[in-house]
C-alpha cells in the first residue's frame, strides 16, 4: 500500500531505503561497540580523524565533512575528549574556534576496530551485492547527496 501522497513505486522505494537505514546502520554500530567498546558515532569520528593528512581539523569542518550538525559534533567531541579519544585545541588563527586531533588511545582503538568493522560491512553489504548493484547504489547515493547539499545544506543559518 502506498503512503498517502505518494505513488506505489515511490512508497516502496522509500520504505526499502528507510529499512536499510534502520537495520544496517544500527547493526554496524552495535558490532563496533561489541568489538571495541566505542560507539558507532565515536567510530565514525575517529576514522575521519585518523584518515586526515594533517594532525588536526577544525571542528566545524569535521562536522560538515561528516554531514553532522555543528552542535551534535561539538557535544560528541566533548564526550570523546572526556574519554581520552580526542583532544580539542584552540584554533591558532581564530581563538573562538577549536581544532580536533585524535589521541594515541583513539588511534589505537580505531586501528583495532577498522578491520572488524570492515569484515562486518563486507558480510552485510559488499559481499551480497554484485558489481552492477554497487554501481547503481553509488549513483543513487550521489544523486540524493547532491540534491541535499544544493537544496538542504546542513548548518545553514535559519533566518527568523
Amino acid at each position: 500500500m502506498a503512503q498517502k501522497g505518494m505513488k506505489e513505486l515511490d512508497s516502496r522505494a522509500w520504505r526499502a531505503f528507510h529499512k536499510i537505514g534502520t537495520s544496517l546502520l544500527p547493526h554496524l554500530g552495535r558490532q563496533v561497540t561489541n568489538h571495541s567498546g566505542i560507539s558507532g558515532a565515536e567510530y565514525v569520528v575517529l576514522v575521519a580523524l585518523s584518515e586526515l593528512p594533517v594532525p588536526s581539523v577544525n571542528l566545524n569542518r569535521l562536522a560538515t565533512g561528516l554531514g553532522w550538525e555543528i552542535s551534535r559534533m561539538s557535544h560528541q567531541i566533548s564526550r570523546m575528549e572526556e574519554s581520552g579519544l580526542v583532544k580539542k585545541i584552540r584554533n591558532v588563527e581564530d581563538s573562538r574556534r577549536f581544532d580536533v586531533s585524535i589521541t594515541t588511545k583513539g588511534r589505537r582503538l580505531t586501528e583495532s576496530a577498522v578491520p572488524l568493522q570492515s569484515q562486518e560491512i563486507n558480510h552485510c553489504f559488499s559481499n551480497i551485492l554484485n558489481k552492477q548493484q554497487m554501481e547503481t547504489l553509488i549513483e543513487i547515493s550521489e544523486v540524493i547527496s547532491k540534491h541535499m547539499k544544493e537544496h538542504h545544506p546542513l548548518n545553514k543559518k535559519v533566518e527568523k
